[in-house]
């Protein structure tokens, strides 16, 4: 079986859901359609109902999201990573062992047939002893290309959930997973600290406390840091915008402060905001420029379309 001409990418995440009809051999994006309906939401649309099992649940959804698609497919070859092949998905894949081939040569993949000319192909993840990861490996493939893999280093997917893959020859090798996305939130959102910050634009003042909070989170951590914050401004009536990017420095510094003479390569890849306050901070901590690499946030949006087209290819 050849690679077809046009296949279709499904990035299913928890939160959202995206399809995108694809042109194989250019990753040109010729349609696309999304909704809010990440797998999260659509497992608890299958609980509530008695009528059809979870897979046959997930799949109608799915089918009848192609409906949006008006791009001509002979052979609808759909290529789906993210949350749909976890547990509250549309069917759980085991997780492949890491280390994994930069590549994805070795990613456990399936096949499902949906319908007469449909199919989807599912990625499966990677672990190791005490991590996981589900998403972010096709990603990491995608950008393995731009990467030098064949010699060493580590990269870094900001996230809610920050995902680290070591590489050395031509392999991900190791995974450690930082929440410091999801701590950031819960703290200015949930904690007693939720009055003593406000989101806001970074300013020079903003930006001058950001990193303030990386260099002292990357030499203290930040437990005994936090409620510091809330002090500050009982006490001194500190801005809430600047104590906001001050949170955000100390948990970003915290995760980082493992780099700061690290000798290898250190590549970052994100979008938006989150892009902006890596970059800072990975500025302000890594002592060998020349070993940073950051991508531009139109190349983070290829590597998912790359890593699946490679999938695409190994499959047929």
């Amino acid at each position: 079986m050849s690679v077809p001409e046009k296949f279709i990418s499904c990035d299913w995440g928890t939160s959202n859901f995206r399809l995108r009809v694809i042109k194989t051999d250019t990753l040109d994006v010729l349609e696309e359609f999304q909704t809010n309906k990440g797998v999260k939401k659509v497992y608890r649309e299958y609980l509530e109902q008695k009528k059809v099992d979870q897979g046959r649940y997930f799949s109608n959804y799915l089918v009848e999201q192609l409906s949006n698609i008006s791009t001509s497919i002979d052979d609808k070859v759909i290529v789906a990573s993210g949350m749909i092949s976890s547990s509250i998905g549309m069917k759980e894949l085991g997780y492949s062992q890491m280390p994994f081939d930069a590549f994805g040569e070795n990613l456990f993949s399936k096949r499902l047939s949906l319908a007469r000319n449909l199919s989807v192909l599912m990625v499966s993840g990677a672990r190791t002893q005490d991590d996981v990861m589900r998403g972010e490996e096709v990603q990491a493939v995608g950008l393995s290309t731009l990467l030098p893999v064949q010699k060493e280093g580590v990269l870094i997917l900001p996230g809610t959930h920050s995902k680290h893959l070591s590489f050395k020859d031509s392999k991900y090798t190791e995974l450690n997973t930082f929440m410091t996305g999801e701590m950031f939130d819960i703290i200015s959102n949930q904690s007693i600290l939720r009055n003593s910050v406000t989101p806001g634009e970074m300013n020079e003042a903003a930006k001058a406390h950001f990193i303030q909070g990386v260099r002292v989170g990357a030499e203290e951590g930040y437990t005994n840091q936090l409620f510091k914050i809330r002090a500050h401004d009982l006490i001194s009536n500190v801005d809430k915008t600047t104590a906001y990017y001050y949170l955000s420095g100390l948990l970003i510094g915290d995760e980082l402060s493992y780099l700061k003479e690290y000798d290898s390569s250190i590549c970052m890849a994100a979008s938006g905001k989150i892009n902006e306050l890596y970059q800072l901070a990975l500025n302000d901590l890594i002592e060998k420029k020349d070993n940073l690499i950051v991508f531009e946030e139109d190349v983070i949006e290829k590597a998912l379309l790359i890593g699946q087209r490679k999938i695409l290819e190994q499959y047929v």
